[in-house]
């Protein structure tokens, strides 16, 4: 431990309230309090003056406080995380006696996670030993990135790194590129360098000085294959370009790549090589199909998601390699679970087309139980793990049956479908990518404290250890936010929760997680601009089309249906997401039925799960539908409510997105915490002014109070008073509704878009393949290996014991 002094910490003059609020707080009932019970506790305390919880009034208390992610208060103690700097915290432990604070020490990780074990344990005495976590000595294979404001950018300081060890160490850099090139092939066709006429990189660049003065010298008007099979006489194979002067130009490129690397051109070079054409895009969990699905349990934005990055990266793709001169079709397979007991859904057709796409399917693989039985029905994303192992070497085989070869690239998504990513890169050594959509650990207060109270049903325990071989094991994590990797300034980001933390009794994890390594990336997702189009834009609206989803959005009633809208020309209030606690539907409900003046002047419009709770068997959906049920009832809000708990084709959302638009109503999107926000983005696309949490993603994708607004769904309070305003100011200035639509366009057409996000997607493979190739598999192997225990005595054991 390590003794230091609060004027360390803050101004001399405010150490004595500062103690004096640390003592009223350990005299209370609560004894683990997180970073909003603390602001609330200390807003409290200071006369109940109210503060903004992001911008306390300027003090050096204040200021400290607020970067204090949590407390944990014992009989004579306390211990505090004070986040001092994004991904960077502090530990520290203030001790009582006689009624004040008489001592500070800062104390290590390894011990803080004891204080935490002993107050979730109740225990005052030995432990007893336990499995420590550390994944952080097996990061020495790789640079680090040392300003937290450039986590995200990993591929911008990985390419500054790697050509700057090509200029401090020629013979060895250009040595790795020379054999690298000489390797390459696509599909088992040689490209780029034959290497029985090009034997060394100095011939290599010999050869490239006389190609590059030939094709500079010859006429255009030759055909391009007499310049291939002049080429090829010189030692270079297929791939460098469709085009005279696109060859000249990669050429040229690898030429100063040679002889003055930096950054631009390293990307530029390496980014023109053919190296993926078939994809593996693995999601196992939810009904993953193209109709009838959404809605349905663990069914979600994800497939939405994956199916228009998918059609968006099969276009790039196809271009790329045409670019590159080669004639071949990409094929993308999306790879997720067949189950027979498919209800009114596909998922029980082994091989499916994508809609839209040339090459593009669905494959679904099923789970087998320990005789090798296939399972017939749908099984929680909370209760996958004993199936996965064997789902992955089933999924190789049809892999290679379908493809003819295992992929280029693969890519996983969730918890579960980045640990079989995971497992079939190790197996294939093909490149991998991690995309986590969400991570359970951050929606779930103390899911990792009080794990074994909820191992039952979420079964966590397994969920964080796939999370963690995934992270590690992928050779690079695409993250829709900023936010969902180190937060913000004041609050922590969903992997960063994973850096270090306990499963009292199960294990201790001091390095979760390196955010500094260059792995990772943020890219944000797009919408299909073909059905998120404008509401004004009438010609490309079908009109039949949409007066039926207007009769059956305002007016049709069904069994499916909850709700007749007295005045269907109110404002509506729309929403739409899976019935969930996280989403919080019927939190925003709750909120709608408070306050008359929300509820006299609008109605409530939402499409979310089912409306008869004996109609689902997912228990989390089952309690939402009563509660929701339960506000009506006992708030009268018949009449003001319309609430449809049935699936829409997505071809059908972007335009009941246009007629709420019609109507100048608002999409509220309320979750307790949101990744990213697709549903944000569909809605700001459509020219409809969006209010969405501010808690993840969405704050990254809205300009609060020019393309949307931001709300805090925790406090319905401050939620009526932005709907309000909203609605009165449109009232009184009738182009403010107008103004936020058209500046949610605007926004989601500069920065959100599927070409973009393909064109990074695509650069980031080709990158970390170099990046992959150039460490040696030896500096790589000692984390690989930590993996693979960890795999097996803590992952493996605790699955098959699920069984």
């Amino acid at each position: 431990m390590n003794m230091i002094q609060w004027m360390d910490l803050i101004d001399k003059s405010e150490v004595k309230p500062l103690c004096a609020f640390l003592m009223k707080l350990s005299q209370g009932t609560e004894r683990y309090l997180l970073r909003n019970d603390i602001l609330l506790a200390l807003e409290e305390f200071q006369d109940g003056r109210t503060m903004d919880a992001e911008c306390l009034k300027p003090s050096s208390m204040g200021t400290f406080l607020n970067k204090v992610q949590e407390i944990i208060f014992f009989e004579d103690s306390a211990v505090i995380i004070h986040r001092y700097r994004m991904g960077k915290d502090r530990i520290y432990k203030i001790s009582f006696s006689d009624g004040s604070v008489n001592k500070l020490e800062q104390i290590s990780t390894e011990e803080f996670l004891e204080f935490r074990d002993a107050f979730a344990l109740q225990s005052n005495g030995y432990l007893g030993n336990k499995l420590k976590i550390n994944f952080m000595p097996f990061y020495d294979y790789s640079p680090l990135i040392r300003d937290p404001k450039n986590l995200g950018k990993g591929i911008e300081f990985l390419n500054r790194h790697m050509s700057s060890s090509i200029f401090q160490n020629p013979d060895k850099w250009h040595n790795i590129l020379f054999e690298f090139l000489k390797i390459h092939c696509l599909g088992g066709k040689q490209l780029l360098v034959n290497g029985s006429k090009i034997r060394t990189h100095e011939l290599l660049i010999e050869r490239l000085d006389r190609a590059v003065e030939w094709l500079g010298d010859i006429e255009c008007a030759l055909p391009f294959q007499e310049i291939v099979r002049e080429l090829k006489n010189m030692g270079f194979e297929d791939g460098w370009g469709d085009t005279r002067n696109r060859v000249l130009e990669t050429m040229q490129l690898l030429l100063d790549l040679y002889e003055a690397p930096d950054s631009h051109t390293l990307e530029n070079f390496i980014s023109r090589i053919p190296m993926v054409s078939k994809v593996a895009v693995i999601s196992p969990h939810g009904f993953f199909g193209q109709e009838n699905v959404l809605g349905r349990p663990d069914t979600g934005g994800q497939v939405v998601y994956i199916l228009d990055q998918v059609k968006a990266l099969e276009t790039y793709l196809a271009e790329n390699l045409r670019l590159s001169g080669l004639d071949i079709e990409p094929q993308i397979m999306v790879v997720t679970r067949l189950i027979p007991n498919s209800e009114d859904t596909t998922c029980h057709v082994r091989l499916e087309k994508i809609h839209g796409t040339k090459n593009c399917r669905i494959l679904r693989v099923p789970f087998r139980d320990e005789k090798g039985e296939v399972i017939d029905y749908w099984i929680s994303r909370f209760w996958v793990w004993p199936y996965l192992e064997r789902f992955t070497y089933d999924v190789k085989e049809a892999l290679d049956e379908e493809l003819g070869r295992q992929p280029d690239l693969l890519i996983g998504n969730y918890s579960d479908g980045n640990l079989v990513a995971s497992l079939l890169s190790e197996e294939t050594g093909v490149i991998q990518c991690n995309i986590a959509h969400a991570l359970e650990k951050t929606k779930y207060l103390f899911s990792d404290l009080y794990w074994k109270d909820m191992e039952e049903e979420y079964h966590f325990s397994l969920q964080f250890t796939a999370d963690l071989l995934s992270m590690n094991m992928a050779d690079f994590i695409i993250t829709s936010t900023f936010q969902e990797i180190a937060g913000t300034s004041y609050i922590r980001g969903q992997y960063e929760s994973y850096h270090y933390y306990s499963m009292p009794g199960l294990c201790q994890v001091e390095g979760g997680i390196n955010l500094f390594h260059p792995k990772f990336n943020v890219i944000s997702p797009g919408v299909d601009e073909s059905i998120y189009f404008p509401y004004f834009e009438k010609k490309k609206r079908d009109k039949e089309k949409t007066e039926a989803i207007r009769e059956l959005l305002l007016f049709d009633q069904g069994g499916n249906i909850f709700g007749t809208l007295e005045d269907p020309k109110k404002t509506p209030i729309f929403t739409m997401a899976r019935l969930d606690k996280i989403k919080n539907i019927a939190g925003l409900l709750e909120c709608f039925a408070k306050y008359p003046e929300i509820h006299n002047r609008c109605n409530f419009i939402v499409i979310a799960g089912k409306v008869d709770p004996d109609q689902t068997e997912d228990p989390e959906e089952k309690e939402e539908i009563c509660r929701m049920h339960r506000l009506i009832e006992e708030n009268d809000l018949q009449g003001k409510i319309r609430w449809l708990g049935m699936q829409f084709p997505k071809e059908d959302t972007g335009e009941i997105y246009r007629l709420i638009a019609d109507l100048k109503g608002v999409f509220v999107q309320p979750a307790l915490f949101e990744a990213f926000g697709l549903t944000v983005l569909e809605a700001m696309s459509s020219g409809l002014p969006v209010f969405a949490t501010q808690f993840g993603g969405p704050s990254e994708i809205i300009r609060h109070g020019i393309s949307g607004l931001l709300i805090n769904p925790t406090r319905h309070d401050l939620v009526r008073d932005q709907l309000i305003g909203f609605l009165q100011k449109n009232g009184e200035v009738p182009l403010t509704w107008d103004i936020i639509s058209t500046n949610a366009i605007k926004r989601v057409q500069e920065r959100f878009t599927w070409r973009h996000y393909s064109d990074k997607l695509l650069k980031l493979t080709k990158l970390y393949g170099f990046w992959r190739y150039s460490v040696s598999s030896k500096e790589k192997k000692k984390m690989k290996l930590y993996s693979q225990t960890l795999y097996h005595l803590l992952y493996k054991k605790r699955a098959q014991e699920m069984l």
